[in-house]
């Protein structure tokens, strides 16, 4: 498990945009707030980003791929190419990169369906807090926003709204360092939205989720050194 914290994306620009749907709208943790390129369907964005960082999340995406360049200076250091439709389509994508000594760049190209306006909600770059992954019996469910109401006459009046994903987890960790690393940036977000890759090495485009822990972590110290922990999160619209 993997959250960004500290973020350390300084700045962020994009090649295209429209003109109500600028590239500053990556950074307002407002996922469905978002970047929306001027018509085309392959958007460059170009962020700025502060030294030793090593993690690149992107949420609420219509991009199909993307192609990510890590730069200092003019000169590539590394490069990823991302399919966001294998196995199934993903609106989101998590890459780990080699973290870098000083302040540099990334480029990320995104690609949507032909004839579609590329489009993106919210970009976190940062520092990684690497966590042990989940016990296995993660839960994961859907909130649904949909307004229901029961009519008089025994039928339903449904109005659609979007559904997020949920997830439910509990997972081991030192109690001297790690565990409570992990208070510290619990304490620093509160329910705010917080970028976690939530099982790592297993599908990083599954498991990567922007979202809130709206009711605070809980944690049994049963063993001598180390703590179980478990939460909850919802993802953020």
């Amino acid at each position: 498990m993997i959250l960004i914290f500290p973020e350390r994306l300084s700045s962020v620009t994009a090649d295209t945009e429209d003109g109500a749907f600028p590239a500053t709208y990556l950074t307002n943790d407002k996922p469905k707030r978002y970047w929306k390129s001027s018509g085309s369907n392959i958007g460059v964005l170009t962020a700025t980003v502060a030294a030793n960082s090593d993690q690149i999340g992107l949420f609420y995406t219509n991009a199909v791929s993307a192609d990510i360049d890590i730069l200092v200076g003019a000169v590539s250091q590394e490069t990823f190419t991302i399919d966001l439709t294998d196995p199934h389509s993903h609106n989101r994508f998590w890459q780990s990169y080699t973290a870098q000594s000083v302040v540099h760049t990334i480029e990320i190209t995104l690609t949507a369906a032909a004839a579609t306006a590329v489009y993106a909600g919210v970009l976190k770059i940062g520092a990684g807090v690497d966590l042990a992954n989940p016990a296995y019996g993660l839960t994961e469910s859907r909130r649904d926003f949909s307004i229901i109401k029961e009519l008089n006459n025994g039928a339903y009046y449904i109005r659609k709204k979007d559904s997020v994903r949920s997830f439910s987890l509990s997972f081991l960790e030192d109690r001297a360092t790690d565990f409570y690393l992990f208070t510290q940036v619990m304490d620093y977000y509160g329910p705010k939205p917080v970028a976690i890759l939530l099982a790592e090495g297993i599908d990083d485009l599954e498991w990567a989720i922007f979202g809130h822990i709206l009711n605070p972590f809980s944690a049994n110290h049963a063993y001598l050194n180390h703590t179980n922990t478990s939460y909850s999160i919802v993802e953020a619209v």
